[in-house]
């Protein structure tokens, strides 16, 4: 009956867009809309355009960011559900009401705003690609970068999805220029001076050698302590030890600061960890270098990546700062 249900709704959907598709006529096409291309997306998949999409949904919070500093906000007609949320995402609250809408991982909610583009990830649910691309709507699916590379990647091929080519180049450059700038200062660190630093999500410490975190990390001119034992838990144990932190002894610690769910309690975890007998002896309990570095920072998925580094790096060295 579920399934008869969604099936009549999607129906409902098909022939309503005729009224969906005069409100696009509201948005104004760009300079050479008319000018067809294909791209390729980090799944593989390979995507048709007559012209560029002028109803552009994002499922993620990262594709958020880029594609406000991509496009027109005109051509945005929904951002991912934590847009406008500070402490996950860097779309101000001001960009989230002027976008006005908000939309779930869900097909119904999605093809409502009868979108000629629907950005979302490799994370997304398959299922619900797949039911949009049988209704016809493009799906440009990317990718979930591990280092700077993979974002620089990142940023140019949804730039290309949405015939923005050169305003991706541009992003690029001046993240370089950025990134340049910074690694200018940092490198008056001599390496014997590097500190080591351990995040923690609210269940145990995070950033494992070869993702994202332990890339910006080392960018950072920070020794990643959950780093130091990736090789011990190679074979498949799921957490960082309290046992395995204390004995890398690490001068900071890095805690969360996102509530995702309204049960995270920030302040009363960061005295947990502060207060734990476990921590007792480790230089950063003993230094009181216990620091917040906000979730939007550690969790980044956009060109706001150089923006995280900083930030990590002006944590772990603010003398330098």
């Amino acid at each position: 009956m579920k399934e008869l249900l969604m099936g009549i709704s999607l129906l409902l959907l098909v022939f309503t867009a005729g009224c969906s598709k005069q409100q696009a006529a509201d948005v104004p096409a760009s300079p050479a809309a008319d000018v067809a291309y294909s791209v390729t997306d980090d799944a593989g998949r390979t995507l048709h355009f007559e012209h560029k999409p002028q109803r552009i949904v994002s499922l993620t919070y990262g594709t958020d960011e880029i594609l406000t500093d991509l496009v027109d906000i005109k051509r945005i007609m929904a951002y991912s559900r934590w847009a406008g949320d500070s402490e996950i995402s860097f779309i101000t609250k001001e960009q989230a009401y002027t976008v006005g809408r908000k939309v779930p991982e869900n097909t119904e909610a999605v093809y409502a705003l009868q979108p000629d583009l629907v950005v979302a990830s490799t994370a997304t649910s398959s299922d619900l690609v797949r039911s949009l691309e049988g209704l016809g709507v493009p799906v440009y699916i990317a990718r979930s970068p591990h280092n700077y590379k993979e974002m620089c990647d990142k940023i140019r091929g949804i730039a290309a999805a949405v015939g923005e080519k050169q305003q991706g180049e541009l992003m690029v450059q001046k993240m370089d220029t950025h990134l340049q700038q910074l690694q200018k200062r940092l490198r008056q660190i001599p390496s014997s001076e590097r500190r080591v630093a351990v995040a923690f999500n609210f269940t145990s410490a995070m950033g494992r050698r070869g993702d994202l975190l332990d890339s910006m990390l080392t960018m950072a001119h920070v020794i990643n302590g959950a780093a130091i034992v990736a090789d011990e838990n190679k074979h498949g144990i799921p957490a960082i030890s309290k046992e395995q932190v204390v004995r890398i002894n690490p001068d900071i610690f890095m805690l969360p600061t996102w509530n995702y769910n309204n049960k995270q309690d920030v302040q009363g975890y960061a005295y947990a960890v502060m207060n734990d007998p476990a921590y007792r002896a480790v230089k950063a309990v003993r230094n009181k270098q216990i620091k917040f570095v906000s979730d939007k920072y550690r969790y980044v998925a956009s060109q706001h990546i150089v923006d995280a580094i900083e930030n990590i790096a002006h944590a772990v060295y603010p003398e330098i700062f």
